[in-house]
This record gives C-alpha cells, sequence and structure tokens, in this order.
C-alpha cells in the first residue's frame, strides 16, 4: 500500500521554531496549530503579514456589526413605539382641536340664549354651571390619579394596590 502523501510549506527555521512552541503551549499538534492558523486568516480574508491593518479590520468590523445592530434596534423601536405614540398624539391634537372648536360655537349660541334670561334665570344657570364644573375637576383628578396608580413602578418594599401609607387603598385610613 502506499502511503498517502500531504502537501507540504516551506517555511525557515525560525518561523517553524516559533509555530512548533506555539502549538506545544496550545496542547496541539504542528499540523493542527498551523491548520488553525491558515483557518483563521482565510476565512476573515485578512492580510497576516499586516499585523497593524489586521487588528483595525477586526475592530472596524465589530464596529461595523455593532453600529448595524444599534441601527436596526433604532428601526424597530421607531416602528413599534415611536410611530404608534406620534399617531396616537396626532390624533389626541386634532381631537382637541375639533373640540375646541365646538365649544367656541356652542359658547356663542349659549351667549345668544343667555341674554334672552331674566337675572334669577342667569344666576341659576351659573349655580349650575359651578357644580359641573366642580364634577368635572372632580373626574379629571379621580382620573389622573388611576392613570398614575398604573405607572407607578411596584417597589421599594410595597405590593400593588398599595398608596404611599403603605396600607392597600381600598382599606380606610385612620
Amino acid at each position: 500500500m502506499a502511503k498517502e502523501q500531504k502537501p507540504q510549506i516551506r517555511v525557515n527555521a525560525t518561523s517553524h521554531g516559533a509555530a512548533a512552541k506555539a502549538a506545544t503551549r496550545l496542547k496541539m499538534s504542528l499540523g493542527e496549530y498551523t491548520e488553525a492558523a491558515l483557518d483563521y486568516f482565510t476565512s476573515r480574508q485578512l492580510n497576516p503579514a499586516d499585523d497593524v491593518a489586521r487588528e483595525g479590520q477586526l475592530i472596524m468590523q465589530q464596529v461595523k456589526k455593532l453600529g448595524d445592530r444599534v441601527f436596526s434596534y433604532m428601526q424597530e423601536e421607531e416602528r413599534n413605539l415611536l410611530l404608534p405614540m406620534l399617531e396616537e398624539m396626532l390624533r389626541s391634537r386634532i381631537t382637541l382641536e375639533r373640540v375646541l372648536r365646538m365649544n367656541e360655537i356652542l359658547v356663542n349660541n349659549l351667549n345668544g340664549q343667555l341674554s334672552l334670561l331674566s337675572e334669577g334665570q342667569l344666576a341659576a344657570h351659573r349655580e349650575t354651571l359651578k357644580k359641573l364644573r366642580q364634577q368635572n375637576d372632580e373626574a379629571v383628578e379621580r382620573q389622573l390619579k388611576e392613570v398614575l396608580a398604573g405607572t407607578q413602578p411596584v417597589g421599594s418594599g410595597k405590593k400593588v394596590g398599595e398608596g404611599q401609607s403603605g396600607k392597600k387603598d381600598t382599606e380606610p385610613s385612620s
């Protein structure tokens, strides 16, 4: 039987000695070490004779990968978070503008009707308006508290549903 012949590479004695020492230190054969080194440079398309450029190329590759990941993350955030927030803000703004215009029309109509009322009727309407305004302010405050309570992080020894006193919101305070 003929022995399989392997390709050979000629290197100078200094390089051979350095490679043999490195292979021994890593507990590899000289052939395994040489194959791993060749695979490293060929897979990364690096020039092994250019030390400084090689390190710079590796760093630049990693920076590019990181930049791509950051950019991808930012695009994802824009699609899934920022655009829906902008849409909701615009919807609220348009709704607010329409409500304000409608209020202007209603106030103008109301002023026309109020000019026809007597002083006693005007006083009764003012009192009713005060009560409505107070009810509206209370409802706004209640909704604001509910929304803010829902955004408070759970932590600092408090359990969900506990207020600042540390007692459950449903318990009467003493």
